[in-house]
């Protein structure tokens, strides 16, 4: 009886402890991403800000690979576009409604063995300009990150702010239209707290 017992009690506690977990990986991956970001803001990591990790805001999406698309000059920060690729179509639900990103490929990464099979799903939401970076977010993924049945997590908890967020200088790309979510994502990387360096 007891071991019965005992059972029933860890089965209870399984969700809080898979919530800690993945709260825990997020936080580690949010410490981490603020030391790699020491390289071009030194010391002001404490200007760095996240959203409380949400997990409603990690969702699956249904995969749509677009093939046979062309290149295009996806607009940048700086002073000339960047050549990217749409590469998939990534139609999911959130707070109850049905939402549609695209993810692209960068020419200058698929050249690279190390990046070739990286693409990205650059957005911005009603949030952008007000509380995250007017210039948006991106998300980062590997092709092997497509489940077999086409699917893909996309957890906007990882979103994080491009280098154009915290310094001049740079060439980030700027979300196409067609990536502007009309929904608050409350979730990954807020504004730069501090001037840009």
């Amino acid at each position: 009886m007891r071991t019965f017992i005992t059972a029933i009690f860890l089965l209870a506690l399984s969700p809080v402890f898979a919530q800690k977990s993945y709260t825990d990986s997020l936080l580690s991956y949010q410490l981490k991403y603020k030391t790699e970001l020491t390289t071009i803001i030194q010391n002001d990591t404490a200007f760095v800000r996240f959203y409380p990790v949400n997990e409603k805001y990690r969702v699956t999406a249904k995969v749509e690979i677009l093939a046979g698309q062309a290149f295009f000059p996806m607009a940048t920060s700086g002073t000339g576009p960047k050549d990217a690729i749409k590469f998939a179509k990534l139609s999911f639900t959130l707070q109850g409604k049905l939402y549609t990103l695209y993810a692209y490929r960068l020419a200058q990464l698929m050249g690279h063995s190390e990046y070739r099979d990286n693409f990205f799903i650059p957005f911005t939401d009603s949030l952008s300009g007000i509380e995250s970076y007017g210039g948006g977010k991106y998300i980062d993924f590997k092709t092997g990150d497509i489940s077999a049945e086409k699917t893909l997590v996309i957890d906007f908890n990882h979103s994080y702010n491009p280098y154009c967020a915290f310094v001049t200088g740079y060439n980030c790309p700027i979300p196409p239209k067609e990536n502007d979510l009309v929904v608050a994502v409350y979730a990954g990387e807020k504004a730069y707290g501090k001037g840009k360096h």
